[in-house]
């Protein structure tokens, strides 16, 4: 059976109980090991992964028509610059990701996935 990635398992048990209520398992309705969320939620998923200091690398945009889920192609994603402070990548995050969450906002349907990296301490 496919489940989520390690990674997105230990990313869901980080998330308030209001957060991982609306989050989809996409493993088994699209067979994408990844957690969805609705664009309403993407900002407050965001915020509670950076708090724990999760790296957020990207995600990636995904419809929901006719009870099905798939993947638009449409993603956003932050490089890693050596030397950069935690302070300064947040920041890049939340704008790069904020953009993309408002370009998409009038998009009832649409949710998002995040890619993440555990740092040692998270």
């Amino acid at each position: 059976m496919i489940m989520a990635r390690e990674a997105q398992s230990k990313m869901l048990g980080l998330l308030p109980p209001e957060l991982t209520a609306v989050a989809v398992d996409l493993s088994v309705i699209a067979g994408s090991r990844e957690y969805c969320f609705p664009l309403t939620a993407a900002s407050a998923v965001l915020e509670n992964l950076l708090r724990n200091g999760v790296t957020l690398l990207g995600g990636d945009l995904w419809d929901l028509k006719d009870g099905e889920y798939y993947a638009l192609g449409e993603s956003w994603y932050t490089n890693s610059v050596p030397g950069e402070s935690a302070v300064i990548r947040e920041a890049r995050v939340r704008e790069t990701a904020g953009e993309f969450f408002a370009r998409y906002a009038n998009a009832t349907k649409n949710r998002v996935t995040f890619v993440v990296r555990f740092n040692s301490a998270a």
